[in-house]
Parts: structure tokens; C-alpha cells; sequence
């Protein structure tokens, strides 16, 4: 199975709330890569921009200088010397996590979780800055036209990820977070709404 470099950097950074850790030295980086504002994350990062090739409207283009206006799966992969930067630092902070609760696979299924659901609606000009997870759910099910028990699996998802960032218990326990984590990004899956 192909990874990301997103994967294992942000799925370490929610293992850092999850371990009540201060995110406070890389709030703006964490917030803009979870977010999908990649322009942001790479001018906070400032990493080197890997050669790409770029199909546009017609253009074919070799500029690597970021831009609002990428595609976010091209801010993505601008960003990935940025990332590996940024999580190189960001062990340097905290050091290696144990987390008993939660596997490293569904750390990383959970950043692509929100990263994929924000891309396709980002990519349908759906979403304004830094959208709350729930609206994109919201409009992004609405223009794709899911049905109740679909978006309901989707947000059940989303109360997961919530549970590993803020600790409020959405779930009787990790194992039940998981088991509903899991069949929402099924939903994902079969809807292709996933990156890769």
C-alpha cells in the first residue's frame, strides 16, 4: 500500500494532542497542513518545491513556485520536502509517542480521512478558509448527492477524529471510535473520494 508523507507527519502530530502535549511552538504549520491550505504550510515551512510538470486549462507549465490557485493535489506534493521537514522538527520537539490506543495505520487511514474529504471539496470550489470538518461533510455529501447513512457513517467518522484531538469522549471507548472510524471511511472508498 502506497503512503504519503502526510500520513505518517500529521498522524504523528495527532498523536501529539492525543498525548495532551502544547502544540503551541507549531500551531500555524499544523492548522494549515491539516487544513489543506498548502500555500500556507509552505511559506511557514519554506522546504524545497520538487520539479513538476503542470497541465492547466490548455498551459503546460514547469514553474514549481507555489501558488494560491494550485490544485491541492499539487500544493500536496510541493509540500512533501516541506513535511518531511516539519515532522523532522517536530520529533525533535516531543520525541517518540507510544500510543496503546490507536495504530500508527489508523493514524494515518484518520490524516487522510479529513485531507481527502477537504481536497474533493476544495477541488468543487465547495469550501471557504479553513472550513470546519463538519460543513465540509455537509457540502461536500450534498454535491455528491449521499445518501442519510452515508453522511451520518461520515460524521460518526469525523466525532473520531474529534475524540483523538480534543479528549471529550464521543465514543465509550478507543475500540468503538475505531469500529465507527473505520465503516465511515469505507464510505469514503466506495464513493472514491479518497486521495489515493
Amino acid at each position: 500500500m502506497k503512503i504519503l508523507v502526510i500520513e505518517p507527519t500529521v498522524g504523528y502530530m495527532l498523536k501529539v494532542m492525543k498525548s495532551g502535549k502544547s502544540l503551541t511552538k507549531y500551531k500555524n504549520e499544523f492548522a494549515s497542513i491539516r487544513h489543506g491550505n498548502y500555500f500556507e504550510f509552505l511559506n511557514l515551512i519554506k522546504g524545497p518545491i520538487p520539479f513538476m510538470v503542470v497541465y492547466n486549462n490548455g498551459n503546460i507549465t514547469t514553474d514549481s513556485t507555489p501558488t494560491k490557485e494550485d490544485c491541492d493535489f499539487a500544493g500536496l506534493l510541493k509540500a512533501g520536502p516541506s513535511l518531511k521537514i516539519f515532522y523532522k522538527n517536530c520529533m525533535s520537539e516531543y520525541g517518540q509517542i507510544a500510543d496503546t490506543d490507536i495504530s500508527d495505520e489508523i493514524y494515518g487511514k484518520v490524516v487522510l480521512f479529513e485531507i481527502s474529504l477537504r481536497m474533493h471539496a476544495n477541488n468543487n470550489a465547495l469550501l471557504n478558509d479553513r472550513e470546519d470538518l463538519i460543513n465540509v461533510i455537509t457540502k461536500l455529501s450534498s454535491f455528491k448527492s449521499l445518501n442519510r447513512a452515508d453522511i451520518d457513517k461520515l460524521q460518526l467518522g469525523r466525532k473520531f477524529l474529534n475524540m483523538i484531538k480534543h479528549d471529550k469522549n464521543q465514543f465509550a471507548s478507543w475500540t468503538d471510535g475505531i469500529k465507527a472510524f473505520e465503516t465511515a471511511y469505507q464510505v469514503l472508498i466506495d464513493h472514491q473520494l479518497t486521495v489515493i
